[in-house]
């Protein structure tokens, strides 16, 4: 059996494997794209998107980057707009002094090293580019569309006011919400709440006001993944504390004090497109959400290395779906 050499084994990792293994890779702090919108992708050959967004009976468009409005076609119950796919890139090396420490090895070790290094290297890739992904996903479950920049580049509100909690039955607010998403998607559909912690802290008081904590009550406490949750009749209601940066770059809420916003859980309502890598490889295979590159020698004998890339955006298809509440004090 001939040698097993460094370079032998970069030979084994070919673009399909390359392509097999990165997108392969489980992604941490991705909850919120992996929830909602990881089910309903659409690839894309180019490198822009035509993103399809129902208006709904109330809601309102604003355009917040500079231009942004020059993007958007009103297609009577559809605005289409044409955005240009963000794209992030990174480099990976295995630089020589390495090389020669694989060499050390023989045979299937020195093979499974290498192969362990290679997906090291995609795992704190993919780490990174799942980072930037779940901002412009969190931005995009509550109406807005997020550039790679993090510039939020269109916000989609409503102009009906939120169903307000104080003093009403919790059963009849919950009959609010359920016909005001069927009145936008057509059916009643499941849905969560994820809510301002304050809105909880008041709903809790009201429902211990009304005995309904206990044996035979309809309120308790859960824990999910450490993160307490309220249960009420039911529907579960999840605190939210993420924040994005406005045009002057102050922190804004993406829930407001005492507010709560309704996440209907239906395919219909959230998606993302990604596209194509700017990769020559990349015109070999389909899109994939993740691209990585076959191994190459680097310049100057000084190791090898691969590209990785990330070109998405994620959006919500029907920002009138997600139901305001609020409770005031």
């Amino acid at each position: 059996m001939a040698t097993i050499t460094f370079a032998y084994v970069m030979t084994l990792w070919t673009l399909v494997k390359m392509m097999t293994a990165i997108n392969q890779i489980k992604t941490s702090g991705t909850y919120v794209f992996d929830k909602y919108f990881k089910s309903k992708g659409e690839p894309v050959l180019g490198n822009t998107a035509k993103l399809r967004i129902r208006k709904g009976a109330s809601i309102v468009l604003k355009a917040l980057a500079p231009g942004a409005d020059r993007l958007v076609k009103d297609n009577g119950d559809i605005y289409e707009i044409t955005i240009e796919i963000p794209r992030f890139g990174l480099s990976a090396q295995i630089l020589a002094h390495e090389m020669n420490q694989f060499e050390t090895l023989e045979g299937e070790a020195q093979v499974q090293a290498v192969s362990q290094k290679i997906a090291t290297l995609m795992q704190e890739h993919t780490d990174e580019y799942a980072t930037t992904l779940e901002f412009m996903s969190t931005g995009a479950l509550f109406g807005k569309v997020v550039d790679g920049e993090g510039t939020v580049l269109f916000e989609f509100t409503t102009d009906t006011d939120p169903i307000d909690y104080k003093a009403k039955e919790h059963i009849e607010l919950l009959d609010e919400i359920d016909n005001a998403i069927s009145e936008e998607i057509g059916i009643v559909t499941p849905y969560e709440i994820l809510a301002h912690p304050l809105f909880i802290t008041r709903l809790a008081a009201a429902a211990k006001a009304e005995g309904e904590f206990g044996i035979g009550g309809q309120a308790s406490w859960a824990d999910e993944n450490g993160v307490r949750v309220l249960v009420y009749n039911s529907k579960r209601y999840i605190p939210f504390r993420a924040t994005w940066k406005d045009a002057n770059g102050v922190t804004q809420p993406f829930i407001a004090e005492a507010e709560a916003v309704v996440i209907p859980l239906s395919s219909d309502v959230f998606r993302h497109v990604y596209g194509r890598a700017d990769h020559t490889e990349a015109l070999k295979v389909a899109p994939q959400l993740f691209f990585a590159s076959t191994p190459e020698p680097l310049n100057k004998g000084k190791g090898w290395g691969f590209e990785t890339e990330m070109k998405a955006i994620p959006y919500c298809v029907r920002p009138g779906a997600l139901i305001k509440l609020k409770f005031s004090a």
